[in-house]
């Protein structure tokens, strides 16, 4: 399979914060799994790596940042081994967010640009802790606080996001194989 397929399949899945156990995680953490998974499966060597980053550096709306809300966050992404050196891949904001995201384009060989804004990037070690739900003071939250500010913030990007045709050969068939 084409790796610059996999990738435009899962960065075009709708990003969404799941609100609770139920949902599909298709945030940032999700999505980044889902990725990992399938480019090992196409023979790549791809690690986690997580920085901590403000949601006020986003440009949002001041009535969803006027909402109570840890401001501090963590975000995950990957790093791909390519050609003997480490390629930063994140495949967070899907396509129909083009309006109001900087959407990362990957050829397969180069860097994305890391979809937010990093305070910090963590260590490898601290990167895999945090993916495998080993949570420490520096990268903990409320989620009751935030729950409110992601109910309003997956609608904002429901509102805003434009429905974009992919009309490129093997798409289709492709987001048939990947079990969202």
């Amino acid at each position: 399979m084409d790796i610059i397929l996999i990738f435009k399949t899962i960065r075009d899945t709708p990003y969404k914060i799941p609100l609770s156990l139920k949902e599909k995680d298709n945030c940032c953490y999700g999505k980044h799994k889902r990725l990992k998974n399938l480019l090992i499966k196409q023979g790549l060597n791809v690690r986690y790596r997580v920085c901590s980053f403000l949601w006020s550096s986003l440009d949002l709306p001041k009535k969803i940042l006027d909402i109570p809300h840890n401001d501090y966050g963590v975000h995950p992404y990957l790093e791909v081994l390519i050609n003997n050196k480490w390629v930063i891949v994140d495949a967070t904001w899907d396509i129909g967010l083009k309006n109001v995201f900087y959407i990362n384009e990957w050829d397969g060989k180069s860097d994305t640009e890391i979809a937010v804004k990093p305070i910090k990037i963590f260590t490898l070690r601290k990167s895999k802790d945090i993916m495998n739900g080993k949570n420490d003071k520096e990268i903990s939250s409320d989620s009751e606080i935030d729950l409110e500010f992601c109910k309003v913030f997956n609608s904002w990007l429901k509102e805003n996001r434009k429905i974009i045709s992919h009309n490129r050969p093997g798409m289709n068939a492709m987001a048939n194989l990947i079990i969202f």
